[in-house]
């Protein structure tokens, strides 16, 4: 039965291991370029803080309709509590760092702590030398570390996530009721995150079903089925004004999804199948992670030794695929719509390690030389992690197009036709030519509804501002009123292409085709390749 008392050396290393990520990201975050959906969290963060500033002077007029209508709208298709937390940390961060890694280091600050809670969860448990691999095999997954540089959701739902599921294991056989109120609250909190966390309930529900079938569950379920939505609600101020509208608003919206099809298996599938999301979880962890995921799920079913952790772990994993699996839900962008699942995934890698390191303190007891088993454990963890370590330090900082051993890395799943990068991460390669090569007036086409990834760059001085920013649909920046507005334009009237090697966006729509068979007799001016695979090409007309 987990007691929620820590070991000081535990809640030491945790920290450690929080502050050394934190560090790591922050050092390696200049090079990870502006990716689509941080423009929109960028703006909405920015324009909060005016509704914070606007709280502290005037707090009744900061709760009035008009107020909440003008600072609350900005990215309102999501919940708020990531970008406030992004916000508030921006605001302090923007006098010692860029403006971007200053937008960046709350998310940043995040991907620490849920390393240090995945050594936690998995060191109570398995032993200190799991919860450390747990904790590396997290920062060790390529396209994991990639998102933990970004101010997008993703990581920020995964953290939400694993730390109410921590806070369940711990306090699930505390005899005291308000416990029940506290998950709820913190359930509710995941849940003002990002609509993932919802899904939390059939993950806990699950397995309180296979290890705590009692009546006193009943009670306590229902206090945090009415705990969860009233924080949800309070932790979004959109919300106070027109609820009822709003709320359906809000399902309506990830309802009826903007169609967005993914490049699977050499198709352009809108959705994709079924198997899609177990197929990239596959195909974007390390090889040697899979083998010891398998071994701690191998540990898990087991039975109860463990008091049924490992079954959770495991059951937490999956449940964030559930959706695209049993469900009709558009999935697209491979790991990053079910990212809540990789910490998980490396808290069983921990697991599986834990057992490999007493198989090999049975073997050095055997042999008579139990001072070697330390030794062969640090040598089996440099093993393991070398192979995604070194793909990770070759890749950087283009980690969207990281591939397994198991589909034979980038030119592997190419081959398959498995998508090459999304997200437009790579643009910002494309930044130094275009300023040394474009002219002022000349005009740029990207992929649609990318365009502020530019008008950043150009707000901040990375990009010559006299250049015109094409999109093939009118739209405003998300960025903010004073920044520079994209132009209505389609490729056929620019001046320079930047086209990513994101193959779901020449879909099936007729313009689509039309720019694929537009480039193809094109010869690229500058190009990003890795492998022999293109990630990035630019083009003049």
């Amino acid at each position: 039965m987990p007691q929620f008392k820590f070991k000081n050396q535990d809640l030491g290393l945790a920290a450690l291991l929080a502050g050394l990520t934190m560090v790591l990201l922050v050092a390696t975050a200049p090079a990870v370029g502006l990716t689509w959906d941080e423009p929109s969290q960028i703006g909405a963060s920015e324009s909060y803080m005016h509704w914070v500033g606007l709280a502290l002077r005037h707090p009744t007029q900061a709760l009035g309709s008009e107020a909440i209508s003008t600072y609350w709208t900005p990215n309102r298709e999501h919940p708020p509590l990531d970008k406030l937390w992004s916000g508030l940390v921006w605001e302090a961060a923007r006098h010692f760092f860029d403006d971007l890694t200053a937008h960046r280091l709350g998310n940043m600050m995040l991907a620490g702590w849920l390393v240090g809670l995945v050594f936690l969860l998995v060191a109570e448990n398995y032993g200190r030398a799991a919860g450390l691999f747990g904790a590396a095999a997290l920062l060790a997954m390529p396209r994991f570390f990639f998102h933990a540089h970004l101010d997008v959701l993703d990581v920020p739902v995964a953290f939400a996530i694993f730390a109410v599921t921590y806070l369940f294991w711990r306090v699930v056989d505390r005899p005291e009721w308000w416990w029940a109120l506290v998950l709820g609250v913190a359930w509710g909190l995941a849940e003002a995150v990002k609509l993932n966390a919802t899904f939390l309930p059939v993950a806990l529900g699950a397995w309180l079903v296979i290890f705590r079938r009692k009546w006193i569950t009943l009670p306590r379920v229902a206090a945090i089925g009415v705990a969860a939505p009233l924080t949800f609600l309070l932790a979004w101020p959109w919300l106070y004004h027109g609820t009822f509208s709003r709320i359906i608003g809000y399902i309506k919206f990830h309802v009826n999804h903007n169609p967005i099809g993914a490049w699977y298996f050499g198709h352009y599938d809108l959705p994709p199948p079924w198997h899609y999301a177990l197929v990239m979880t596959w195909a974007v962890t390390p090889l040697t992670l899979l083998l010891l995921i398998f071994a701690g799920v191998a540990r898990a079913g087991r039975g109860r030794q463990d008091g049924g952790l490992g079954w959770l772990l495991a059951i937490s994993a999956l449940v964030p695929m559930l959706p695209f699996i049993v469900g009709h839900s558009i999935v697209y962008d491979g790991e990053r719509l079910f990212l809540a699942a990789f910490p998980f995934l490396a808290a069983l890698a921990g697991v599986g390690f834990g057992w490999l390191t007493g198989r090999v303190r049975e073997l050095a007891e055997r042999w008579k030389r139990p001072a070697l088993a330390g030794l062969i454990t640090l040598a089996c963890a440099g093993v393991l992690l070398a192979p995604p370590v070194m793909a990770t330090v070759s890749l950087y900082p283009h980690l969207l197009s990281y591939y397994s051993a198991g589909v034979g890395g980038l030119p592997g799943a190419t081959k398959l036709g498995l998508e090459t990068t999304y997200w437009a991460e790579t643009y910002a390669e494309a930044i130094p030519f275009l300023s040394a090569h474009a002219k002022k007036g000349d005009r740029i086409w990207v992929e649609p509804f990318s365009y502020d990834i530019f008008i950043y760059y150009q707000m901040h001085g990375r990009l010559n501002p006299g250049l015109v920013i094409l999109n093939d649909a009118p739209a405003k920046s998300l960025l903010g009123p004073d920044a520079p507005q994209p132009v209505l334009g389609t490729f056929r009237t620019a001046d320079w292409f930047v086209v990513e090697s994101r193959e779901a966006q020449y879909g099936e729509f007729p313009e689509e085709v039309a720019l694929r068979d537009f480039l193809s007799v094109r010869k690229p001016a500058n190009e990003l390749s890795y492998q022999g695979v293109p990630l990035l090409r630019v083009y003049q007309k």
